[in-house]
């Protein structure tokens, strides 16, 4: 049995590439394979061999198999899955005969921590010589989502025993750590208190499992499949009270264990626990930190050689000590040494888009404009993570040339404590510093609506860490939903949804959901996740009394929002009359327009209606440029338009129009 899944987990490609004579294909001969960057494409999946011929030989969940103690199917899972078969990448490269290859959804860095030796200094030397970046650094969570067990400052905070304690026991029993995996046989956990916790055990394999009657540092017990992650939302938020409040408008929303199991996603043991990368009981992915985590929770080691770093494999604790970076670190994206090593300069081998611009091939968007065939990229119903950069590419902010630093300071990411359950970033730029007409009108809207920010609205978290397919009901905005959206551009329609499922597929969390798009072909908001979206981790909706939620809001109930029809009526409500009034001006200053050439007015009467009917267009083209219509203030618009008809139809009262 092992046989055959070893066979299948070095895929066709690779095999073929490690076995075709040399010289018979450009850069596939793994005998050829570059011992330092750069690599190409193939080069980077085939670069792991080794490390799966040890793990395939000594990784102990292999023993477990071998004596029948594991529930659930293994599957292996490598760099040529996810980089080269992934979301449709072999069809992207089928269209363009030049690529024999494509990545399209991940992205290596330069270095991968395979290198042997790398040339990484770690962020502390860094900080020697750039202490203010280092300071901003080390209190984000970039520098804290990569933590070796006995830095995990949540036990202090939360009153825990362990990493295996109840974090919310008034709740149930969901701890950072699954159960029978204790700390001793984890390298690392991955995550910070705002979303989730996984691990990475001593052979730096991402773990997608949890054990049963026993101990996985003692190797005994049951390997099962699944009930691996924390999830801070569902354990300490969704609660099974909070969600029979949300079954109550939402059909089909589970409210107990059985209920989650019964859905058909990817089921759970406990309550607060998701499965990821699994299938509860029934499979779980064998998958080694080179092939998916260290793309972007990363960590570099300081072996000489790869007999060094294969004799520390299995032993935390010397991996633990020849860890030299970890997180998003300095060198991430400066390049190993900086430019300290290679004459970098300090340059940016990668940047924010490794992680955070994650595309998919899509066949429909491909149809619709061949300069953009991309989406983001979905493992369910909403945006996954990492995606912020690819639902700002279909933006006009991103036509415009605004990147992810134009705002953002990336080296404070986090602007408040990390160790909070919302995430407040340092913004460079606020929303006003180029939007100042939007920032006027909107500095006149209620309090309600300034508490929550210009982000309240134009920024809703939508995306998902989880993959937690269960609690996903776009449709209602929510619940699997705790990273910001960065497409901006709200849609006032009364149906237009922003995610959805392939043409003709049912609107229940699967493959293929993608962002809807404009006649601009412009990814745009639907008002039910502007307004009525639930998002426990979402800043400014709790900044701002939980805006329209049905389960959070603190507004009287009449302006709770289940569904989207009934925000459409309240927004109709602001804009009709604002649009009406608009209108009215336009046509009565172009009517003025027309005849006062032809006018018997004396020059005094003449500049006295010119200046009536500019005072009417100065307003009106404020309020068409501010282009809310009401929404960024409802009682400042509608008055400044009552003032724009004010001056129309004097002045064309003087012309007895």
């Amino acid at each position: 049995m092992m046989k055959k899944i070893v066979g299948s987990a070095l895929s066709a490609l690779v095999a073929a590439a490690m076995l075709v004579p040399s010289g018979a294909m450009a850069n596939t001969d793994a005998k050829n394979i570059s011992d330092t960057p750069p690599r190409d494409l193939l080069e980077n999946v085939v670069y792991e061999k080794d490390y799966w011929e040890f793990l395939l030989e000594n990784h102990p969940i292999f023993q477990y198999e071998k004596e029948g103690r594991v529930v659930g199917k293994i599957h292996l899972s490598d760099r040529q899955e996810e980089f080269i078969d992934f979301r449709d990448a072999d069809k992207y490269a089928e269209r363009h005969p030049e690529l024999e290859r494509a990545a399209v959804t991940y992205r290596l860095g330069k270095e991968t921590f395979l290198d042997f030796p790398n040339k990484y200094v770690g962020p502390k030397t860094c900080g020697e010589c750039h202490p203010a970046q280092y300071e901003k650094w080390t209190r984000s969570r970039h520098a804290n989502t990569v933590r070796f067990p006995d830095e995990m400052i949540e036990i202090e905070k939360f009153g825990l025993k362990d990493l295996n304690s109840p974090m919310f026991p008034e709740v149930g029993p969901a701890s950072i750590l699954p159960e029978g995996v204790d700390a001793k046989s984890v390298y690392a956990i991955i995550g910070t208190p705002r979303t989730k916790y996984g691990f990475l055990d001593s052979y730096l394999v991402r773990g997608t499992y949890h054990v049963r009657d026993g101990l996985l540092s003692e190797g005994t017990g049951t390997i099962v499949a699944g009930t691996n992650q924390f999830s801070r939302g569902w354990a300490e938020s969704i609660t099974p009270e909070v969600a029979k409040k949300i079954a109550e408008y939402v059909d089909g929303f589970p409210t107990t264990i059985d209920d989650f199991n019964a859905i058909g996603g990817r089921g759970s043991n406990v309550w607060g626990v998701t499965s990821y990368g699994s299938n509860n009981e029934e499979k779980l992915m064998f998958q080694p930190a080179s092939s998916y985590c260290e793309v972007c929770h990363t960590m570099k080691f300081n072996f000489a050689s790869s007999e060094e770093f294969f004799d520390a494999l299995g032993d935390a604790k010397k991996l633990q000590e020849a860890t030299i970076a970890r997180g998003i670190s300095c060198e991430e994206c400066h390049g190993a040494g900086g430019h300290m090593v290679d004459g970098n300069g300090g340059g940016m081998p990668s940047n924010c888009e490794r992680c955070h611009q994650r595309f998919v091939w899509n066949e429909a968007a491909q149809e619709a404009d061949e300069r953009n065939p991309f989406n983001s990229y979905f493992k369910s119903a909403c945006p996954s993570c990492g995606t912020e950069g690819s639902q700002m590419y279909f933006s006009a902010h991103y036509e415009k040339g605004m990147r992810c630093s134009t705002c953002h300071d990336p080296h404070e990411v986090t602007k408040n404590d990390w160790t909070s359950d919302v995430t407040y970033t340092n913004q460079k730029k606020a929303c006003k510093d180029c939007h100042e007409v939007q920032g006027e009108f909107f500095a006149n809207s209620g309090k309600g609506h300034q508490a929550g920010g210009c982000r309240g609205c134009h920024m809703p978290n939508m995306g998902s860490c989880e993959n937690f397919a269960e609690i996903q009901f776009p449709d209602q905005g929510g619940f699997d939903n705790v990273r910001a959206s960065h497409i901006w551009n709200i849609k006032v329609d009364k149906d237009a949804k922003t995610l959805n499922p392939p043409e003709g597929a049912p609107r229940t969390p699967g493959k293929g959901w993608t962002i809807a798009r404009d006649d601009e072909n412009r990814g745009y908001l639907d008002l039910m996740w502007s307004c009525g979206r639930t998002a426990f981790a979402d800043a400014s909706l709790l900044d701002g009394n939980g805006c329209h939620s049905p389960v959070q809001s603190k507004l009287p109930k009449s302006l709770h929002f289940k569904n989207q029809e009934e925000v459409y009526g309240k927004v109709v409500k602001w804009q009709s009359p604002v649009k009406e009034g608009y209108q009215h001006v336009r046509d009565t200053v172009k009517k003025i327009d027309r005849a006062i050439g032809k006018s018997k007015l004396s020059n005094s009467e003449k500049a006295q209606v010119l200046g009536l009917a500019r005072k009417a267009r100065e307003i009106a083209d404020k309020v068409e440029k501010d282009g809310a219509w009401g929404a960024h203030g409802a009682r400042y618009t509608q008055g400044l338009i009552n003032e724009a008809v004010i001056y129309a139809d004097e002045a064309a009262a003087l012309m007895k129009l």
